[in-house]
């Protein structure tokens, strides 16, 4: 599981900028507590609790455990407080492999009750991407609860799951939002996912950017974000390597140091540390319409070739 594999269909430079379907990273809101209906039964040291929803992993889920489909389950999202409320951004599904996201029962029609008992109904599209419902105006309430109305049906099981939620408020936001990335290759999707610079920018940790060098370890190999105008970063936060476990992380490549590349030549050198957790590292107050990342350094892994990373935020 989540073993990065070089790729022969993939040796192409990736240098035109992907288009964001939306925006994942909106001013996310710290959730005092997620509880659901019901809860499918731990199997085999699994845990399908409503905590995985938000531990920032796709590859831990939430089943409900109603017999059928499981409809009229529910998620209650204590917000801790009265909040202004956008969004919510869904990970619907089964994200553990491709295989497992199919033969599961994913959300079709979902409603969500506000504290007041007011309701909203949205129609989820049957993909495997972050999904955002946006409400028709910001709401006003401190909780949600999520319904599950119908589903659309997997393949072999009759469990309706859901990998990871996230609830944006009104707030102003502190990260940049790139409109696009490029970077010069990466590995093809395979059965656990994509492997696009996109990934480093979900807040997912499980998902993330690999090189595709054919004979290298990653070093000069690069990734870049796109605005749609100028900014001025001060800090990048960094998840080096493959952080879906310690394990995984172990075994891949990670970044020892880096250059910066702004839009207007000047450039930085930086040093990244050998750690999975999130690191904070200055950037020069350039302004600047784009930032490529290039990888000068890399700390060899104990058992694939392949450079990862796992989270790249500007702030």
């Amino acid at each position: 599981m989540k073993t990065v594999f070089f790729s022969w269909f993939n040796v192409l430079l990736s240098t035109l900028a992907v288009l964001l379907p939306q925006a994942v990273l909106a001013a996310r809101v710290d959730l005092a507590s997620v509880t659901a209906s019901t809860s499918l039964e731990p199997a085999e040291g699994v845990s399908y609790e409503p905590s995985n929803l938000t531990d920032g992993k796709v590859s831990t889920v939430w089943v409900e455990g109603e017999e059928g489909s499981g409809l009229g389950s529910w998620i209650l999202i204590d917000l801790g407080g009265s909040r202004d409320i956008e969004s919510i951004t869904l990970w619907n599904g089964n994200w553990y492999s491709w295989d497992f996201w199919n033969r599961h029962n994913r959300i079709k029609d979902l409603e969500v009750e506000l504290a007041d008992g007011t309701t909203h109904k949205f129609t989820l599209k049957d993909q495997k991407i972050p999904e955002t419902i946006r409400f028709p105006a910001v709401v006003h309430t401190d909780s949600l609860k999520l319904k599950i109305k119908s589903v659309y049906a997997g393949t072999t099981f009759h469990d309706t799951c859901l990998s990871e939620l996230e609830v944006d408020d009104s707030s102003p936001e502190s990260w940049l939002k790139p409109y696009g990335y490029s970077d010069s290759g990466h590995l093809a999707e395979d059965a656990d996912g994509t492997y696009e610079v996109s990934n480093t920018y979900d807040g997912i940790l499980d998902t993330m950017w690999c090189e595709n060098q054919r004979n290298g370890d990653g070093t000069g190999s690069w990734i870049e974000y796109h605005f749609n105008s100028t900014v001025r970063p001060s800090t990048l936060h960094l998840r080096n390597g493959n952080t879906y476990s310690l394990g995984f992380w172990m075994k891949s490549n990670r970044a020892k140091s880096a250059e910066l590349l702004f839009s207007d030549g000047s450039r930085q050198t930086i040093s990244i540390k050998d750690t999975l957790m999130e690191q904070s590292i200055p950037v020069l107050p350039n302004a600047t319409t784009s930032i490529r990342i290039t990888f000068t350094q890399v700390t060899k892994g104990k058992e694939y070739n392949d450079l990862c990373i796992s989270e790249a935020f500007f702030e």
